[in-house]
């Protein structure tokens, strides 16, 4: 034999997995065609069904370990399901004893709701806990503040309502709408779905406390005028963050120029919606520099400098944006 069979040995193991040079390979099938022997400890490594078989029971074993958890899970969800029924059991009793009438009795039953829909939902939800949960927690909160109003005869549920929702939008709209809305041609469109609803939910909740406290003009436009302002800063970075046809460099610069324009100019905005005239940019005197005795020259100042660093910094980081597009191009 032209090598030897210690040597080719050796070399079986990386042979098999195919990590080894040409040479060495070659070298080892040269020898293949002429030693049996060698030849049938190549087939045994090359033989994978002990690992298949492994790989068959692993799965096995996981699977089985998700039945239990799982069955445990709707035991333990069971058994929190039936704690929570003495208390509403006891209080319907009483309520009838005591009132002759359910009354309280729903206030303390849609409580329940909110605790089970916290305990309760991630027991018993297979997939899309957090999502559920959420959903289940939103409602249950929303049907509680409806039986408390409904009981205390007022009319502020709407109100309140709408809070609520709005300020659980903001929270937890992203998970909510990431987990419905993991496939299909929607996924794209998430983050422009979280902010439509955020902002929906914002505005409804101006109409209703306008309506509550019966909003005059003034009202109106200082609530939506300085809403609609800061609500389009959301817009505008969602739709730099969106965009496909810029770089990082590129959405950094539009970003940190939108956000210096947009802060440098708030001050004017509010005034202006205000009827208010003591601040803004049209104190700016570059000349004072600033001075500290004189508050609307600070500001305005301090503004107009916040805009031109922006814009500076913007501009530089659409420079380098433009640079890296281009080599991104050439290469």
């Amino acid at each position: 034999m032209k090598y030897n069979c210690k040597v080719i040995q050796d070399l079986l193991p990386l042979y098999t997995d195919g990590i080894c040079s040409d040479v060495s390979a070659q070298m080892v099938e040269e020898h293949l065609k002429e030693c049996a022997s060698c030849e049938k400890i190549a087939k045994e490594l090359q033989d994978d069904s002990v690992e298949k078989t492994l790989g068959k029971e692993c799965d096995h074993v996981v699977l089985s370990h998700e039945k239990k958890v799982s069955k445990k899970m709707v035991t333990a969800g069971s058994i929190t399901a039936a704690v929570l029924l003495i208390p509403v059991i006891v209080c319907l009793i009483c309520n009838l004893a005591i009132g002759h009438a359910l009354d309280w009795f729903f206030i303390v039953l849609t409580a329940l709701l909110v605790v089970a829909s916290v305990t309760l939902v991630p027991m018993l939800v297979v997939e899309k806990k957090a999502v559920y949960t959420v959903l289940a927690f939103t409602g249950t909160l929303v049907l509680l503040l409806f039986t408390c109003c409904f009981y205390t005869h007022g009319n502020w549920f709407f109100v309140a309502a709408a809070a609520v929702v709005f300020g659980l939008s903001v929270c937890f709209a992203p998970v909510v709408i990431h987990g419905l809305l993991s496939d299909g041609r929607w996924k794209r469109k998430r983050a422009w779905i979280v902010v439509a609803w955020d902002s929906f939910w914002l505005y409804l909740l101006l109409a209703v406390c306008g309506w509550f406290v019966h909003g005059n003009v003034t009202y109106w436009r200082v609530a939506l005028g300085i809403s609609t302002y800061s609500i389009l800063l959301v817009w505008g970075w969602t739709a730099v963050l969106c965009s496909r046809n810029c770089n990082r460099w590129k959405k950094a610069g539009i970003l940190v120029m939108l956000t210096g324009v947009w802060t440098g100019f708030v001050t004017d905005v509010v005034n202006f919606l205000l009827r208010d005239t003591e601040n803004g940019l049209r104190y700016l005197d570059l000349a004072k520099g600033f001075p500290l005795d004189d508050p609307a020259v600070f500001n305005a100042n301090m503004y107009f400098m916040m805009i031109a660093v922006s814009v500076f910094v913007g501009v530089i980081c659409l420079c380098i944006g433009h640079g890296r597009g281009k080599s991104e191009k050439t290469d």
